[in-house]
C-alpha cells in the first residue's frame, strides 16, 4: 500500500515538474518572426513606451508591451499569451539575473518595440544613472545607448528624481527628466518642495547623441517661474516636437518671504484666525500669478526650434467658483497629411471646434465644428495622444440629456459624419492602440479599481458590440 501510494506521488511530482518545464518554456519563447516584421518598418510613427505607473502599454502590430509584477513583458496578440522579456531557459524571473526583471515600479519606463529592437529606461542604482538600452525582442543581448547620471544629494545641486513619459519617434527617443534642487538645510522643509525643474531630452537611437530642448536653472528657483519654466510634450511625430513651456509671471512668496512682508502690513484683509500663507497660496496667488504660456516647434531634420505661438492661460473654475487650475488653449491630436490636427479647448464651452494647422505657412484652416461634444482621445495619460483610427476617422461623441452619448466618426477624406451606437458617458472601451483589424483599449473594473486590457473586431465595435471585446490581460 504505501509503494503503491509513493509510485503515485512520484508521479503526481514527474507531471508537476513537466508542466512546470512546459510552462517555463512557453513564457520564454521568442516574438515570432511575424511581429518582428510587422514592427520593422513602424520607425516613422510615434511608439509611445509603457510605464509602470498608471497602467499604460504600448501596442504593436502584434502585441502589447507593458510592465507588470516588477517584470518587462509581452502579451502575443496571435498566441493570446504573455510571457517576460527574458531569453534565459528555465529562468524563474524570481532574482536580478532575470533580464526582465526589476525592483521597484517605478525603476523601468518607456518599454516599446520601434524598428526591430525592444527598448527601456531603467533605473542602474550600481552606477547611480537611468539607462536608455536596447535588446533583442527575446530579451536578450542588452545594451546601453545613454546613460543619465543622478547626481549627489549634496546642497546646491540638482538631482534627477525620474523620468517622464517616453516616446520614440524619428529614429530618437524623446523622454522628460525631472529634477530635484538640494538647498541649504532649513528649519522648513517644506520650502524645497517646490525647487523642481524639468529637461527635455531626445536621445538618437544609432549614435547616442543626446538633444537637450532646455536647460535646467544654475541654481534652485521656484517652478514655473520666469527663470524655471514647465516644459511638456504637446504633440510628437516623425518630423516634429512640439512642447509647451509655462510660468508665471508673478513668482510666488517663501513661507518666509510672506512673513515678512506680513508683519510689514500687507496682505491686511487676510484672516488672522486662518493660516494667512495657506491663503494667500490658495487665493491670492492664483488669482494675480499671471499664467503664462509659448509653444515650441523642433524641427528634427534642421534641428532649429522656433516659436508656435504664446499668450496668457485660460483659468479653469471649480464648482465652488474658486480657481482650480490653468489650461492651455489647445490640445494637439494627430497629424493629417503633413498638418497638425488640433481641437480648442475651453471649458466653458460644451462645444469643440477641430483645426488643421499648415506649419511652413501658418494657416489654420476650420475643419470641423462639433456641438454638444467632443473627442475620443486615445487612453493615454501621457500629454501626446494620436488619435486618428484607421488614418482617417475622428473618434468623437456627442452629449444627451440621458446622461449618455452617442459614439459617432468622422472621416477627414469623404468629409462625411457617421453614427456608430450609444454609450455610457464613461465612455465603456476607451482605445490605447489598433493594429490591421483589431482596436485595442481598456475597459475599467471597479471592482478591481484598475483598467483591464481588451481587444475587438473593428466591424465589431462599429456595431457596438463591446460585448465581442476579448478580455486579454
Amino acid at each position: 500500500m504505501q509503494k503503491k501510494r509513493f509510485k503515485i506521488l512520484s508521479s503526481i511530482l514527474v507531471l508537476l515538474l513537466i508542466l512546470t518545464f512546459v510552462l517555463l518554456c512557453r513564457k520564454n519563447r521568442p516574438i515570432s518572426e511575424s511581429s518582428v516584421y510587422m514592427n520593422s518598418y513602424a520607425t516613422g510613427d510615434v511608439v509611445y513606451g509603457a510605464s509602470a505607473l498608471g497602467f499604460t502599454y504600448s501596442v504593436s502590430d502584434y502585441g502589447i508591451f507593458y510592465l507588470k509584477d516588477t517584470k518587462m513583458q509581452y502579451y502575443d496578440l496571435e498566441a493570446k499569451d504573455s510571457y517576460m522579456l527574458c531569453g534565459k531557459a528555465n529562468c524563474h524571473h524570481s532574482n536580478s539575473n532575470c533580464s526582465a526583471r526589476y525592483e521597484n515600479m517605478g525603476d523601468v519606463t518607456g518599454l516599446a518595440m520601434y524598428g526591430e529592437n525592444v527598448y527601456a529606461i531603467k533605473l542602474n542604482q550600481e552606477s547611480n544613472t537611468y539607462d536608455l538600452f536596447t535588446m533583442e525582442p527575446s530579451g536578450n543581448n542588452q545594451k546601453i545607448l545613454y546613460s543619465l547620471d543622478i547626481g549627489n544629494y549634496v546642497p546646491g545641486s540638482w538631482v534627477l528624481n525620474g523620468i517622464g513619459d517616453v516616446y520614440y519617434a524619428g529614429g530618437m527617443a524623446w523622454f522628460t527628466t525631472h529634477y530635484q534642487y538640494i538647498g541649504e538645510p532649513m528649519q522648513d522643509n517644506s520650502e524645497l518642495e517646490q525647487l523642481q525643474s524639468t529637461v527635455v531630452l531626445g536621445i538618437n537611437l544609432k549614435d547616442g547623441k543626446a538633444t537637450a530642448l532646455n536647460e535646467l536653472p544654475k541654481e534652485g528657483t521656484r517652478y514655473e517661474s520666469k527663470n524655471n519654466a514647465a516644459y511638456e510634450f504637446e504633440f510628437i511625430s516623425k518630423d516634429y516636437v512640439l512642447i509647451s513651456k509655462s510660468w508665471n509671471n508673478l513668482e510666488q512668496m517663501t513661507k518666509n518671504e510672506f512673513q515678512k512682508a506680513y508683519d510689514q502690513g500687507e496682505f491686511e484683509k487676510f484672516d488672522s484666525n486662518v493660516d494667512p500663507y495657506y491663503e494667500y497660496i490658495t487665493s491670492w496667488y492664483e488669482e494675480n500669478k499671471e499664467p503664462m504660456f509659448q509653444y515650441l516647434l523642433y524641427n528634427m531634420h534642421t534641428g532649429k526650434l522656433t516659436e508656435l505661438e504664446n499668450g496668457k492661460r485660460s483659468p479653469d473654475y471649480g464648482g465652488d467658483g474658486q480657481i482650480a487650475g490653468y489650461y492651455l488653449p489647445y490640445i494637439f491630436i494627430d497629424t493629417y497629411e503633413g498638418q497638425l490636427l488640433y481641437q480648442n479647448l475651453n471649458y466653458e464651452s460644451p462645444d469643440t471646434s477641430i483645426y488643421l494647422l499648415d506649419i511652413a505657412t501658418d494657416e489654420k484652416k476650420l475643419v470641423l465644428e462639433i456641438k454638444n461634444g467632443s473627442t475620443l482621445l486615445t487612453s493615454n495619460p501621457g500629454s501626446v495622444s494620436p488619435s486618428l483610427i484607421d488614418g482617417e476617422k475622428l473618434l468623437y461623441c456627442l452629449y444627451r440629456e440621458d446622461e449618455k452619448v452617442d459614439i459617432c466618426y468622422y472621416d477627414m477624406n469623404s468629409k462625411e459624419h457617421t453614427k456608430l451606437f450609444q454609450d455610457d458617458r464613461a465612455i465603456t472601451f476607451r482605445m490605447i492602440g489598433e493594429t490591421a483589424e483589431k482596436y485595442i483599449g481598456v475597459i475599467y473594473n471597479f471592482i478591481l479599481e484598475q483598467p483591464v486590457v481588451h481587444m475587438i473586431d473593428k466591424e465589431e465595435y462599429y456595431k457596438g458590440n463591446l460585448e465581442a471585446a476579448e478580455k486579454l490581460f
